[in-house]
């Protein structure tokens, strides 16, 4: 089928005849290959769960394989939700790749062939209730990166079905590790966020090891700067303490005379602290810790989520009984989890009120 003369619905530029246009799998939009990579899979995803389904635009006459599409109605064929390929109303599988059309009212026998892009992993899916390509991630894998591509050992179509959101990004950064032969690839999101991108994306260990770096982090700039100006500066050191116990000492008053305490000398002491070089210091060490483990992070984060993601795939190879069972482990595994960020933040109050009141 050719697409000359369509926009691509990502970078708007029609269509030439050389162009390496791939559509999408769910609903047959074509963009340019690298588009699609770019978006992270179709520029309609949102649509489809509506059932969107891309028409040929009327005015732009096409053909494929010598069948004219010109004038069809939009009930006269069906797209392939495997290959993209559109297919007239009456025809129970798809005339190139074999793939059950969506609303054909045909049943796949329980011994008919039925080729799976899991390497025919298990035992062989339900057909009436499951099919791998109705799995958008995995079906946005296969069209930028092809059937054949693996991530070690394991589909990159399987790889996608477990990490799910940005599977298209994520895939790329894996397969260009491996092919660099390389643990270090800058990712963003794990730079920034650290310990909170490790919780959302489900790598529980590693954000627990960030949390338990950060933690001690906290407590070494508390107890350092204070033990160094307590050797090296005696009278700076003495004017802080006085001022913490002032300080402490002001906060008592103040809970003690609740709502009609009057609060400048509290505030007042709070600056003092705050402008103390003990304190200073404290938080410059502490700041540089954390930036120089984010930027470690950031660059290791990417192999750490690999490492983790052919991990559980296996893990799920092995537990599962059967490939249905297979697809839900996968999807339990991976994912993201919004849910998981409150974990860091609970552990952030913790060691807030541990400092405090401890």
């Amino acid at each position: 089928m050719t697409y000359t003369g369509i926009e691509c619905p990502v970078c708007s530029k029609k269509f030439s005849d050389t162009d390496d246009i791939v559509v999408c799998p769910i609903c047959g939009t074509p963009h340019h290959r690298e588009c699609f990579a770019k978006n992270g899979g179709c520029a309609n995803r949102d649509r489809h769960q509506e059932g969107f389904i891309w028409q040929m635009p009327q005015n732009i006459p096409h053909t494929d394989g010598g069948r004219d599409y010109q004038g069809y109605n939009a009930g006269d064929f069906k797209i392939c939700p495997r290959c993209g390929e559109k297919n007239q109303s009456f025809e129970p599988v798809c005339t190139r790749c074999g793939e059950r059309l969506k609303g054909s009212g045909r049943t796949i026998q329980e011994n008919e062939p039925f080729n799976t892009p899991f390497g025919g992993y298990g035992d062989r899916p339900n057909p009436n209730n499951f099919s791998p390509y109705q799995n958008v991630f995995a079906a946005d894998a296969r069209t930028v990166y092809g059937e054949d591509a693996k991530i070690e050992d394991i589909p990159v179509t399987e790889v996608a079905e477990y990490v799910q959101k940005d599977s298209v990004k994520y895939i790329g950064k894996f397969l260009s590790m491996e092919e660099k032969k390389s643990k270090i690839s800058w990712n963003w999101s794990a730079g920034i966020f650290s310990a909170f991108w490790c919780f959302y994306r489900k790598l529980t260990a590693a954000g627990i090891a960030l949390i338990a770096i950060f933690f001690s982090f906290y407590m070494f700039s508390a107890t350092i700067p204070a033990y160094i100006y307590k050797t090296q500066n005696p009278a700076v050191y003495e004017e802080y303490q006085q001022t913490v116990v002032a300080l402490t000492d002001e906060m008592q008053s103040v809970l003690t005379e609740g709502a009609s305490a009057d609060l400048s000398a509290y505030y007042s002491l709070l600056r003092e602290l705050v402008a103390s070089p003990v304190s200073v210091t404290s938080y410059v060490m502490v700041a540089s810790l954390f930036v120089l483990t984010s930027v470690v992070f950031g660059f290791l984060g990417n192999y750490f989520y690999k490492r983790k993601t052919v991990k559980d795939i296996r893990m799920c190879r092995q537990f599962a009984v059967d490939s249905m069972s297979y697809h839900m482990y996968l999807r339990q595994r991976g994912g993201v989890s919004l849910a998981n960020i409150l974990i860091p933040v609970i552990c952030y109050m913790l060691v807030n009120m541990i400092t405090t009141y401890f």
